[in-house]
């Protein structure tokens, strides 16, 4: 049964997030992305409603709305992206796999969107990549990055890459922190089913700017990880 229920979601959710592409595609174009990202939103949560996936979002006063800040989440599922462009409520660009650029038509969409390709595969790229970011948040930017790299092939959290700590130090911003709490169970990179159920979107009380450029960058690290997984466990 949970094979058959899996079965009609993943052609519910292929269905939909094609038609959301070729949409996004054509207002994308016509509105800048300050117009065609409220509409990106009110569709993403009507798709997860569609889904049968019950998302409550908690401590989103934790925000900070006028000013800049980094995101960092727990990497658990293939709907991390669609859930953070759903329920982040403030404009913010991320940075993704250059490998995920390439896939026609969604790459084009990252694009468009203005996501920041990063280039894994060499040390000195990813780098030169980070510095630019660094650039765009003292810009004023908003950036979300996901600390593992990858999707955790567990419930529990993956070790954090050291760079992006690197490049909040850099930028001298605050993080705030996010957790996906129940989504491994819903979806998650050691299975193909999707299972409908409820899930929580959690911002955690920022980092501050002061705390960011105090720590080094191991410190940073660890400090960040722990309030996400504090985020998990008390929720």
């Amino acid at each position: 049964m949970k094979t058959i229920v899996s079965i009609w979601e993943w052609i519910l959710a292929s269905t939909i997030i094609f038609i959301y592409f070729i949409w996004f595609f054509i207002v994308a174009i016509i509105w800048p992305h300050k117009t065609y990202i409220k509409w990106v939103r009110k569709n993403l949560e009507r798709f997860f409603k569609i889904m049968r996936i019950d998302i409550t979002v908690v401590g989103a006063e934790n925000i900070d709305y006028e000013g800049t800040q980094i995101f960092m989440p727990n990497h658990v599922s293939m709907f991390d992206i669609p859930l953070v462009l759903g329920f982040i409520p403030v404009n913010f660009w991320g940075i993704q796999a250059a490998s995920h650029f390439k896939v026609p038509l969604y790459g084009w969409v990252l694009k468009q969107y203005g996501n920041i390709p990063i280039d894994r595969s060499s040390i000195r790229a990813s780098y030169r990549t980070m510095m630019d970011v660094v650039e765009e948040i003292k810009g004023g930017k908003n950036i979300l990055i996901l600390p593992e790299g990858t999707r955790t092939k567990t419930p529990k959290m993956g070790d954090f890459k050291k760079l992006p700590f690197n490049m909040a130090k850099k930028a001298g911003v605050a993080i705030t922190p996010m957790a996906f709490v129940g989504l491994f169970d819903i979806n998650n990179t050691l299975s193909k089913h999707i299972v409908p159920g409820k899930m929580k979107v959690v911002f955690g009380k920022q980092i501050d700017a002061e705390t960011v450029k105090r720590l080094n960058e191991n410190e940073l690290r660890d400090l960040t990880k722990s309030k996400i997984q504090e985020l998990i466990d008390n929720n």
